[in-house]
């Protein structure tokens, strides 16, 4: 009579709370269609995933779609759907994965991606992450990409060795130590961060393209080292003095705009630059650009600049642009005298992105 009683007892209990019988199914999930044939009793967060996976394997059918996700080398998530994501434990059995984006808001835990060793490729986007630490078993990373304005802690990383790309916009990042040791880092990327000290970079001599945009950076010293360096952005930092950029002689292209800037003193030496952006700076004296017979492309407006004709020997120049600047003689120094913009235009202000 006890032992029916209880029976009793425990066939109500696993009804009455279904968290229940659901942690037991979710212990047994080994692959997709797993997942897929069990959707209706999952959360809806669950549902909408393996909804969006079903699409990107493009059948409605779990088993057809369990082989064609594990034939994927990558999922780049584009579809409305994906905006919905939020639970992303159905990828967990997607282990030929190479490449991976994910662009929502929503989502909060990335373990179940630790469970893809093979990740060479990660991009997420989402407001709601902070935690970053399953990222750090993902050792074949070459190329990560994170936006999300709650990031403050990318310790994570520091043991992604095989990293060439590193990607960090609009967060609240401040410090990048974590980055100091990843000497196979060929670019590195920040825009609208808190970040101010740049020291963490200097080990870093395979860089050829660095930007660090929309930051709190005013000391540049760090990076006269990175002598392989193609390309430098610092837009819109606290930078008045740039000697530091001396040494780079192998730029290519320099946008430093939005800046304190007055001195380019230091800039007459890279001989290589095609092109340089020094708008919305204290910019009075161009005559330095003069030595650098290479450009093709100059952005100064709304500077101090009065005069522009020392800039006649750059015959190569296609765009010149001092639009918003107190120049007495308005008259191009190259020809054709098109090349020259004394006005504002809407096509100048894309020299600035």
């Amino acid at each position: 009579m006890k032992f029916l009683l209880f029976s009793s007892w425990l066939l109500i209990t696993l009804f009455s709370h279904p968290s229940v019988t659901l942690a037991t199914d979710l212990s047994a999930m080994k692959s997709f269609e797993d997942w897929c044939n069990r959707r209706n009793s999952l959360p809806l967060e669950t549902q909408q995933t393996i909804n969006y996976l079903l699409e990107a394997a493009g059948t409605p059918y779990c088993r057809s779609a369990d082989t064609a996700l594990k034939q994927r080398t990558e999922i780049l998530t584009s579809s409305p759907n994906s905006s919905n994501i939020s639970d992303l434990r159905p990828f967990s059995s997607l282990t030929n994965l190479r490449k991976l984006s994910l662009f929502s808001h929503k989502i909060t835990d990335l373990t179940p991606i630790a469970n893809l060793p093979n990740l060479e490729v990660l991009v997420i986007h989402s407001n709601a992450l902070t935690d970053l630490t399953p990222i750090a078993s993902l050792n074949n990373l070459t190329d990560l990409g994170l936006i999300g304005r709650n990031i403050t802690d990318i310790r994570p990383f520091a043991n992604l060795t095989q990293l060439q790309k590193f990607t960090l916009w609009y967060s609240s990042i401040q410090n990048i130590d974590a980055l100091k040791d990843l000497i196979q880092l060929t670019e590195v990327s920040f825009i609208n961060t808190q970040i101010s000290d740049l020291s963490s970079l200097a080990n870093l001599k395979t860089l050829a393209i660095l930007e660090v945009n929309s930051s709190k950076v005013k000391n540049i010293q760090p990076l006269s080292g990175l002598s392989n360096l193609r390309r430098l952005e610092l837009q819109n930092n606290q930078i008045t003095n740039i000697k530091a950029i001396a040494s780079l002689t192998n730029l290519k292209s320099l946008k430093l705009n939005r800046n304190q800037i007055w001195d380019l003193r230091s800039l007459s030496n890279l001989k290589k630059l095609v092109s340089i952006s020094l708008s919305h700076n204290q910019i009075v004296d161009v005559t330095p650009l003069a030595a650098l017979t290479d450009l093709e492309t100059i952005s100064l407006q709304n500077n101090r600049i009065t005069s522009i004709q020392s800039l006649a020997s750059l015959k190569k120049l296609e765009r010149l642009v001092v639009s918003q600047n107190p120049i007495k003689n308005r008259v191009c120094p190259v020809n054709p005298l098109s090349i020259c913009s004394f006005e504002n235009s809407p096509s100048d202000d894309l020299l600035e992105l």
